[in-house]
């Protein structure tokens, strides 16, 4: 072919163009890559979102999960053993419902404890199963913890002892920031018998504020001094300048649904709520409250116990099995403290399917068998539900 024939071959070939079907299956492999590559994107999003969440789930799980197992191993961390009157204190003053429905705060309130000894020795921890009408709400644990270490302050960390005997009396310095300072309450006990140093359940009778680093008269009322040379008087601090309504700490574990829907996240499956630890006022024992854990489902509480006296764990009873128990009963029985909490990780997820129906939040035959479908209604299955597990030893209920 010679160059003028190639010529006019190109020339026809550009004035032509593409046919329409070329067009058409050029457009058609070009939409059916960008499908796939949206599909593709989508899926991708749609992963990391939820491994997302997922993560913050876990996050938020060991934070305030380790709040609340440092709680319950501190149980009963500075409380007295022994009381020479009887303690009528007013703990939580807050009403029926107001924090975990089917609750009643006040009932963990020793001075309403019939099987208490005759002084109404304060009990370092209790719990109890919420009665109520609504299934969400029905059946979920609430846990109280008594300590000085309950408090949501730098001064429950403080401590020190008195040396010296009556006027010469001062309390020991560190030397340090752990000094205890100008305004901090403080409460004595005698540590040969626990004894809290007191003669009424009057504030003023049971606790004293700091007012310079030396417990020198006239700091301290004349019997928070030793009055020999036995007297080993130990001091704790347990309030930053707050007047004391009774000589410890006090925080409360439970779950609930604010009121509010934009008080919980979206990706929370119906029906779940929030774990809170309110902290005791007293002020006025009401309580401060802080969310922990999001999309909690339930809370139970199981309690190990050696009931025959051998040293090891012989029993496991529900979250009413100290109920019956003496503060004394309880440091000599209670060996761990086993809490199940059901949530779900991330948020819905409708390309996953969870197995069961049902969900096991507890062991030994006790706690409960969660209905998910009851407690969310078939879209249960769009959740990836979980049991948080905390075993605890109580390791300051005898000290």
């Amino acid at each position: 072919m010679n160059p003028d024939s190639r010529n006019k071959r190109s020339s026809s070939l550009s004035e032509h163009g593409f046919t329409l079907l070329e067009v058409i299956v050029v457009m058609g492999i070009f939409m059916a890559i960008i499908i796939i590559s949206s599909e593709a994107f989508k899926r991708i999003i749609s992963v990391s979102s939820q491994q997302t969440k997922s993560a913050e789930s876990d996050t938020q799980g060991i934070v305030g999960l380790e709040m609340m197992r440092v709680d319950m191993q501190h149980a009963g961390y500075g409380l007295p053993w022994r009381l020479d009157f009887v303690a009528e204190f007013d703990e939580s003053q807050s009403a029926v419902d107001s924090l975990a429905p089917g609750i009643n705060s006040k009932l963990f309130n020793d001075k309403y404890n019939k099987t208490s000894d005759a002084n109404k020795t304060p009990r370092a921890i209790q719990a109890r199963a919420a009665v109520s009408t609504v299934y969400a709400e029905n059946g979920r644990d609430y846990l109280v913890i008594k300590s000085i270490l309950a408090g949501m302050n730098d001064t429950v960390r403080k401590w020190s002892y008195v040396e010296g005997v009556g006027a010469a009396s001062v309390l020991k310095e560190w030397g340090s920031a752990e000094d205890l300072a100008a305004n901090e309450i403080v409460v004595t006990l005698d540590s040969r018998t626990k004894r809290l140093v007191a003669d009424s359940v009057a504030a003023d009778h049971f606790s004293y504020a700091i007012t310079t680093a030396h417990m020198t008269p006239p700091d301290a009322p004349a019997n928070f001094r030793p009055q020999n040379d036995m007297d080993v008087y130990v001091v704790y601090g347990v309030s930053p300048a707050t007047a004391l309504r009774v000589p410890y700490n006090r925080v409360d574990y439970y779950v609930k649904r604010p009121a509010a829907a934009a008080d919980i996240p979206a990706r929370c499956a119906p029906g779940t709520g929030i774990l809170y630890k309110a902290v005791m006022s007293h002020a006025d024992g009401l309580t401060v409250q802080y969310p922990l854990l999001e999309c909690v489902a339930d809370m139970q509480v199981v309690f190990s116990l050696d009931t025959n006296g051998d040293g090891g764990v012989d029993a496991h009873f529900d979250e009413n099995g100290l109920s019956d128990l003496t503060a004394k009963e309880i440091r000599q029985q209670l060996k761990e403290i086993r809490v199940y909490i059901a949530s779900h990780e991330g948020g819905k997820d409708t390309s996953f399917q969870y197995a069961s129906p049902t969900l096991e939040v507890g062991d030994f035959a006790l706690g409960r068998t969660l209905d998910l479908n009851e407690l969310t209604g078939s879209e249960y299955k769009n959740y990836r539900w979980k049991i948080y597990r905390l075993v605890v030893s109580p390791k300051n209920i005898i000290y």
